[in-house]
């Protein structure tokens, strides 16, 4: 008798596990269709190949009416202002937003501004699992990528 109750209690978590996923992948599937989207950086990597950790704060914020981004930067600046900070700072709200849905699950999402703006292009890539990664080609500085997760 204690296996049998041993065994419906294993069977009750797993099946409670695998509940949660769904939940969290349909959560995380609503916020792509809305459009909604808060990636938090962990890791930075320059063109170079140099990688770092970085500390939490490190955000890119995009919503359907204004993408902003705050992460860090090292590399080669092309172009600079006297003053300004040297991360990847942008923020912009007139933008092409496509979506599109990868083999193995989750999305890759495509963001390019159509306003005047440092930033060339925006490449997420968000795994089912809220993982994600993120690559920004940009006007005046070398590429950067980043690799977090989806709050």
């Amino acid at each position: 008798m204690k296996k049998y109750g041993i065994a419906f209690l294993i069977g009750l978590l797993v099946s409670t596990v695998a509940l949660a996923q769904q939940t969290e992948m349909a959560e995380l599937q609503a916020s792509v269709d809305a459009k909604t989207l808060e990636f938090e950086a962990r890791q930075a990597t320059g063109m170079k190949g140099r990688m770092i950790q970085v500390d939490s704060g490190y955000t890119l914020d995009i919503s359907p009416e204004k993408v902003v981004g705050d992460l860090p930067f090292f590399g080669r600046a092309y172009q600079s202002t006297p003053g300004s900070d040297s991360g990847m700072k942008f923020e912009f709200s007139e933008f092409d937003f496509t979506v599109k849905n990868r083999k193995k699950g989750g999305w890759d999402l495509t963001i390019s501004p159509t306003e005047q703006s440092d930033v060339r292009a925006l490449y997420l890539t968000v795994q089912k699992n809220g993982n994600a990664s993120l690559r920004i080609i940009s006007n005046s500085k070398d590429s950067m990528s980043y690799t977090g997760f989806i709050k």
